[in-house]
């Protein structure tokens, strides 16, 4: 849209335009004219036939009328027109103004020079050679390679920016601050300023070094000759200081009085660079022609002092006469030939080298490798053997040439980066460019180009000219003190000497005029207050206390006095520059924020991370503490603008990136919940306004910030009641209140106004306060005020609402009462306590919420006391002892006592209060409740004798002090208090296993009171007009229970006034409302609607279905019976012990449902399968002991296997069916008997028996289904599982009827197969049961499961009875043993094959244990889709099924050895065993009838007879 374009940052609205008071930035539109425009704009809109539009024509300009302004328009930063305008208005109304002539310079005038001669300075004359001799060839380019690619890739950065808009003077300071905002603009702007200013330092240094060693070295004040070592360098640095103070004050002089004459001289200077770098290229020509003569003298290998000798020899022939020369005397004590000399030079010759053998002679070789030197080391030549004494002490040291420095490669990188420093001479000019778009990335980078060029040909060039002695003496002290470059240089030396004099002195003049510009720019700026004096200068606009302060910082530079320790320091302030030019522009890439649209199109966000990552390196390559020094610069002056500093708002990046961290930081919230680690109250504080839209409640947010004190979320919310259209301007300025005071009151939060009627005005805050994973956790609310009275019930109902409300959402719940009582942040406690009544636990918030306060200074003296109520039943002594560990643990250091409540008699205050009770029946006879749930609410008081407080579930007994100022109960006059809620559990004490009170309120009356089944109804309904509390009941109509509860209330509450009173705050735990508000439940809610269908189920299965088919024997069937009710009725009441201990045990309870009776007859089914393996063969006191060991072993796998292999099992494959199996064959393993391994004669069938067996294989068969669904998952897990169960079924049963005519010779059915085999499909399917098996793997696992337990019946069991002593009675073996191992084996592969392509997110609810972990990612999203989905152990399919292969193993290992172990115990003679004979024959342990035996006595009878 052209009214919101943002790169404008102010109109172009003509001459007469006027500028806001506010930047014009705030503006939306291009116009924004004065109000006496609006008459012309009208005007002009007459008659365009724009009629549709005339309302908007004010703030909406037309667009023709906007293309003339559009057509002329210019991007400046925001801000530059500030300092024009500013510098108009300083220098008032002149006489007349010279006209601005239009810029005319082009690129190589107006940027590529420039840069060149900023580029080109003082290290390149004074250090390059020295560096190659000291670095080699090798490591020099890779210093030079480095620095240039820095500067490279900064110079694309700026290219990019500089194209961006036009950049002011100041250069890249504009470019950062517009780009990374006011506290980095400012931190890097000083930093560059002080980076320009040693930098002037440097080239001053510079000029100096040249001129008193080369030029004039007559001239030094502090006399170098004759000093040696530590003397002579301080001499020099002396000199150093005095002349660079006195050439800095003239340089300062000459800037101050003549700028323009300086900006003149520039090319000359420049010519003068240009020059001497085309001399030493002409002397590198020249010596691939005719080398030159430069000798360097070497004693042995180390390098001479030119100053030392007279000729290169120690003794010299003149008239045949041998002659001593100056250097034998420089090392002997006299002229003489015998005279003593330096044992040095007594064994090693004199030679004689060239200094400069030229580029052919093949010396690159030599220079190729560095060589560091220590300080006061010889400079010696490589390659020429010496021979020393390494004993002999060094002497005459000064004679020869030494190492000035420690030198090492970082030291190299900090020493030579000020050479491609410079880059930004272009972009600084953009004002007198004539195209800047086009000249300053051409420029810039030309140059970059070919001074990079020149540096690296420089770096071969010397090391294959010069020799490395020559190239490592630093000031030439080996080749007659000449400038080495110099030696080098074409057609004289002077030409370089001269040259690199002049273009330091330019260097130096030209920072001395460009820092102070830029600390100028940086102070009319405004964001650093201290140096907004700095900003005003001469009338012509110099800026003359700047130059002043730039000349007496630049003369620390001086005071250093060394070049090469000055040279690391304005290294560290532009690498800095540079990194932030680099970061500037990957983040205004990567937040590709619409103003960003350069010219220049040759950049990429990861170039300028790329020389961002350089920059950083290479400030702490050359001098880590330096670099640290320059940050923590930037860090304090970064911090000062941040908290000091003027405000601006300049649409950075600095912005931008902080809108993209913060949505990156809430979308990373909504990963998971915190952890415990992490949790702190984040506080949405409900306040009410008046009238006047002031709020009524500030002492809430004291309250707030003494809790917060500036940590997490706070969001302050109110409403403003009305409609939103019309009450905007009330809701406006109700936020302007909300934010005034909690600057006040110093809460960092926010605030949130809602217009709507107060109660969905409330809860629509509680709703949608926050953003995505920031999200308050807790609700502070004030008490309501004179709730009893009528006009005020509609804030009473409001305030249990917000109760409710904060239950629903697991919102923690505070209630401060008398908040008007609480101190301001002002105030301090000297002394005094806290007391934190703790009657339940609430996952410990009552614990933190007095920790946070006395992190507050007004609270920070007082001091914790915890108070906790002890009950009939309870030790108070072991009570305090456990109390006092718990909040050792939680380091929270605190006095405690453990009230004791006894029983007393019943006060006759009881019965007043009571009568409220009484009253309160009536308004929940308004609440529509039940007669029972009314029951419950009254007598909500636990008796005292009802157990420990310390219980898991729903909590006993609760405090609340809640009466109204006034009344006698709760009246305090020094103490206030605050009311807790936490309807869940508070992730701060104990994660899982903390019990989870329900939500609190507080009663309407002072009763103290609370429901023991966790529930409580508080709320008054609408319906309820008239005054329910005048209801008085009769006296004698009073329960007596009621009165004894009551009392115990009224006792508690009397202890706490007692205990309390001098207490400065005291915190108490809220119960909380009924869940249900209208009393309406969902049946299926209810675990006897959902479970017991089952239950009965398998309750057919236990007692019809296992005791039918365990009838089978002709003799046997009151046994097969009767002992099977016998064993499952105790086996069942044995499970829910031994179970429940292991499973459902919780504060030493045992709870009770459906479910556990669920899981007690899966223990009764494994123990009865076990019998089947003894049928009629032990006498039922050996049953009951068998049971009475089984489950204990059974409940014991059961518990490990899941606790610990975490295992999927949903029809029992392995836990109940492979159990039983191997337990049972291990118990008849134990008791076989050898005469019944080839039959018994009773051991047979009769009509009836079998008919009966078929009717309980029928039962089984029919409610198999719900024995294989009961604990899979309600919904399509189980329906998965009944529709398996049931295919497999009836696979199994047709098979069953094929294999027995199959496999019987006479072709006929066999009822035994009948009875057994045509169960074995649901076992088969058990361990895949609730898999997405498909239908046709049902059906083929229940073809194969019949298989095998067709041919187990015919084959596997003969065998297992002749060959390994196993008489398996009822074949338990094949019917579920086989079966068993197959079923383990599909749910196996089925778990392999699961998949989340085929299962969808369901896959984590059936395989729970594949779920993700507890704060993964995916686990979130997998929760926004199936809510109430736990963290998992985050398996994959192969872990999984290896967990199921080792449940298998040590399943049967452990039933096995259990039955082994049990089959030896039930061998004892006093379990009265039955003989062999009395086997299979209920006449041992039943009264039978007389004829109950007949048809065998025929059927043997017959055999006799045929016999016979």
């Amino acid at each position: 849209m052209l009214n919101n374009i943002t790169d404008c940052e102010e109109g172009e609205g003509g001459p007469n335009s006027k500028g806001d008071v506010n930047p014009r930035e705030s503006s939306p539109f291009i116009y924004s004219s004065a109000a006496g425009d609006v008459e012309k704009k009208n005007l002009q809109y007459d008659g365009k036939n724009m009629a549709l539009f005339e309302e908007e024509m004010d703030t909406s300009p037309m667009v023709s009328s906007l293309l003339s302004s559009l057509a002329n328009y210019s991007n400046l930063p925001t801000g530059s027109k500030e300092h024009e305008e500013a510098e108009n208005n300083e220098e008032g109304a002149r006489p007349s103004k010279k006209p601005v002539k239009a810029p005319q310079l082009g690129t190589l005038m107006g940027v590529y020079l420039p840069c060149i001669q900023n580029i080109f300075g003082v290290i390149l004359f004074l250090r390059m050679t020295w560096m190659v001799g000291i670095g080699g060839v090798f490591g020099s380019f890779v210093i030079v390679f480095m620095c240039c690619s820095t500067t490279m890739l900064t110079a694309i950065s700026m290219s990019a920016i500089a194209t961006n808009g036009v950049v002011p003077a100041g250069g890249s300071y504009y470019m950062i601050s517009r780009s990374l905002g006011p506290e980095f603009g400012g931190a890097v702007g000083i930093c560059f300023y002080l980076g320009t200013t040693f930098a002037g330092a440097m080239y001053i240094l510079g000029c100096i070094e040249i001129l008193l060693i080369y030029i004039v070295p007559q001239a030094a004040v502090f006399k170098i000759e004759g000093l040696e070592g530590a003397e002579a360098e301080a001499a020099l640095l002396n000199n150093m200081r005095v002349y660079g103070t006195i050439v800095l004050s003239l340089m300062a002089l000459v800037v101050f009085v003549g700028v323009k004459y300086v900006n003149k001289l520039a090319l000359v200077f420049l010519a003068c660079v240009i020059l001497s770098i085309v001399a030493v290229y002409a002397g590198i020509i020249k010596t691939a022609i005719d080398p030159p003569v430069f000798p360097v003298c070497l004693l042995g290998n180390r390098t001479l002092v030119s100053k030392g000798y007279d000729v290169c020899a120690k003794v010299i022939e003149i008239d045949n006469e041998t002659v001593t020369t100056k250097l034998w005397r420089s090392f002997c004590d006299s002229e003489s030939l015998n005279a003593t000399c330096d044992e040095y030079f007594n064994n090693n010759n004199v030679t004689e080298i060239q200094g400069i053998p030229g580029v052919t002679s093949g010396v690159l070789a030599e220079n190729l490798f560095g060589n560091y030197l220590e300080k006061g080391v010889i400079l010696e030549k490589r390659g020429i053997v010496s021979d020393v004494d390494p004993d002999s002490p060094a002497t005459s040291s000064n004679r020869y040439v030494l190492a000035d420095i420690t030198s090492f490669f970082t030291l190299l990188v900090g020493i030579y980066f000020p050479s491609v420093t410079g880059i930004m001479a272009g972009s600084n000019r953009s004002g007198d460019l004539r195209d800047a778009q086009k000249s300053i990335p051409i420029g810039t980078i030309a140059a970059i180009t070919t001074t990079s060029t020149v540096y690296m040909s420089c770096v071969v060039l010397f090391g294959a000219c010069i020799e490395g002695v020559v190239l490592r003496d630093k000031f030439g002290e080996g080749v007659s003190g000449n400038l080495v470059i110099g030696t080098l240089a074409w057609p004289s030396p002077w030409v370089i000497v001269f040259g690199s004099f002049f273009s330091t002195c330019g260097a130096g003049l030209q920072s001395l005029t460009g820092a102070p510009r830029l600390l100028q720019a940086i102070a009319r700026d405004g964001i650093i207050p201290f140096l907004r004096v700095f900003g005003h200068g001469k009338a012509n606009g110099e800026p003359t206390w700047a130059l002043l302060l730039t000349a007496s910082i630049c003369e620390i530079g001086i005071i250093i006095a060394s070049l090469d320790a000055v040279a690391p320091i304005l290294s560290m302030f532009f690498l800095m520059c540079y990194m932030f030019v680099n970061l500037a522009c990957a983040l205004q890439t990567l937040l590709r924020t619409p103003n960003w649209r350069p010219r220049f199109k040759f950049y990429h966000w990861a170039l300028s991370f790329l020389g961002m990552s350089l920059c950083l390196s290479l400030m702490f390559i050359c001098s880590w503490y330096y670099a640290i020094v320059a940050m923590g610069i930037a860090t304090c002056i970064y911090k000062y603008i941040e908290f000091c500093g003027a405000e601006k708002e300049w649409g950075d990046g600095i912005r931008g990136i902080s809108l993209s961290a913060a949505r990156f930081a809430l979308m990373r919230l909504e990963e998971g919940p915190p952890h415990t680690k992490n949790w702190r109250p984040q506080i949405l504080v409900l306040v009410s306004v008046d009238a006047e839209q002031n709020v009524e409640q500030p002492r809430l947010l004291s309250l707030t910030n003494q809790l917060k004190a500036g940590k997490g979320l706070t969001i302050v919310g109110t409403t403003v009641q009305g409609t939103f259209l019309d009450n905007y301007t009330e809701a406006q300025r109700a936020d302007q209140s909300l934010r005034k005071l909690m600057e006040t009151e110093k809460v960092k939060g926010f605030s949130q106004v809602v217009t709507s009627n107060l109660r969905d005005g409330t809860s629509h805050l509680i709703q949608v306060g926050g953003l995505g994973g920031l999200k308050h956790n807790t609700v502070m609310v004030s008490w309501p005020r004179n709730w009893k009275q009528p006009e005020y019930h509609q804030h009473f109902r409001n305030f249990i609402e917000v109760v409710r409300e904060t239950t629903v959402a697991s919102l923690a719940l505070l209630v401060p009462k008398n908040i008007s009582s609480y101190p301001s942040n002002g105030e301090r406690f000297t002394e005094g306590h806290i007391d934190v009544w703790w009657i339940v636990h609430d996952g410990g918030m009552l614990m933190l919420l007095p920790f946070l306060l006395r992190q507050h200074k007004v609270w920070r003296k007082c001091k914790i006391r915890i108070f906790t109520v002890a009950q009939m039943d309870d030790n108070s002594i072991q009570m305090k002892k456990d109390l006092i560990t718990f909040l050792y643990h939680l380091r929270i250091s605190a006095e405690v006592e453990v009230v004791e409540m006894l029983d007393g008699d019943i006060s006759a205050y009881t019965y007043e209060k009571t009568l409220i009770m009484e009253q309160r029946s009536q308004i929940l006879k308004q609440m529509h409740l039940t007669k029972n749930e009314k029951e419950r609410e009254i007598q909500s008081i636990t008796d005292s004798s009802r157990g420990s407080i310390r219980r898991k579930n729903p909590p006993t007994l609760c405090v609340q002090h809640c009466a109204e100022e006034g009344t006698s109960v709760a009246e305090k006059t020094e103490a206030e208090s605050v009311a807790i809620s936490n309807s869940k559990q508070v992730p701060l004490v104990h994660s899982k296993n903390a019990s989870t009170p329900t939500s609190p309120t507080c009663p309407p009356s002072s009763a103290t009171w609370t429901d023991n089944k966790g529930k409580n109804l508080l709320a008054v309904s609408p319906e309820s007009g008239k005054d329910l509390f005048n209801m008085k009941p009769e006296w004698e109509h009073l329960n007596q229970s009621d009165l004894r509860r009551m009392h115990t209330a009224v006792r508690l509450n009397e202890v706490i006034m007692k205990k309390s009173k001098e207490a400065k705050l005291v915190l108490l735990n809220m119960p909380g409302p009924p869940k249900n508000r209208n009393n309406h439940t969902n049946p299926m809610d209810n675990a006897v609607y959902r479970d017991y269908p089952i239950f009965t189920d398998i309750q057919v299965m236990i007692f019809l279905g296992f005791g039918c088919l365990l009838a089978f024997f002709r003799l046997y069937g009151f046994s097969g019976m009767v002992f099977n009710f016998l064993t499952a009725t105790f086996a069942i009441q044995w499970a829910i012990l031994v179970q429940g201990y292991f499973q459902f045990s919780h504060d030493g309870k045992i709870h009770l449902g459906v479910n556990n009776l669920i899981n007690a007859e899966f223990a009764c089914a494994v123990v009865l399968i076990s019998c089947g393996a003894v049928l009629g063969k032990t006498s039922p006191l050996q049953l009951l002991v068998m049971a009475l060991l089984e489950v204990p072993v059974f409940a014991a796998t059961e518990w490990a296997v899941l606790k610990y292999l975490k295992i999927n099992d949903a029809g029992g494959s392995i836990l109940i069916h492979l159990f039983a199996c191997y337990f049972g064959l291990g118990v008849t393993f134990v008791l076989y008997r050898p005469q019944l391994n080839d039959g018994h004669a009773k051991e047979t069938t009769s009509y009836q028996s079998d008919m009966l067996s078929v009717m309980g294989t029928l039962f089984l068969w029919v409610f198999w289904p719900s024995f294989n669904s009961a604990l899979t998952l309600k919904g399509d897990d189980q329906h998965r599982a009944i529709l398996h169960t049931f295919i497999g079924l009836s696979a199994s049963t047709l098979t069953a009827f094929a294999l027995s005519a199959m496999l019987n010779k006479s072709g006929k059915l066999t009822m035994a197969d009948i009875q057994n085999v045509t169960l074995a499909g649901g076992v088969t399917v058990g361990a895949s049961v609730d898999m997405m098996i498909s239908p046709a793997a049902a059906y083929a696992l229940g073809i194969l499961g019949c298989t095998a337990c067709m041919l187990g019946y015919k084959y596997l069991s003969p065998f297992l009875a002749r060959r390994f002593r196993i008489q398996d009675q009822c074949g338990i073996h094949n019917l579920h043993g086989l079966t068993g191992l197959i079923s383990c084996a599909a749910g196996i592969c089925a778990i392999l094959v699961a998949s989340e392509e085929v299962y969808g997110p369901s896959l984590y609810e059936i395989f729970t244990h594949r779920a993700p972990v507890e704060g993964d990612p995916r686990l979130r999203e997998l929760q926004l889709l199936i809510p109430g989905l736990r963290p998992g152990l985050g398996r994959t399919a192969q872990e999984q099924a290896l967990f199921q292969v080792a449940a298998v193993f040590s399943t049967i290992g452990v039933s096995a050895l259990g039955g082994v172990a049990t089959g030896f115990i039930l061998k004892l003679p006093f379990l009265a065993p039955p003989s062999d004979d009395f086997c299979f024959d209920d006449k041992l342990f039943f009264d039978v009838p007389p004829d109950y035996d007949t048809p065998l006595k025929l059927q043997l009878l017959r055999v006799v007879n045929e016999s016979d």
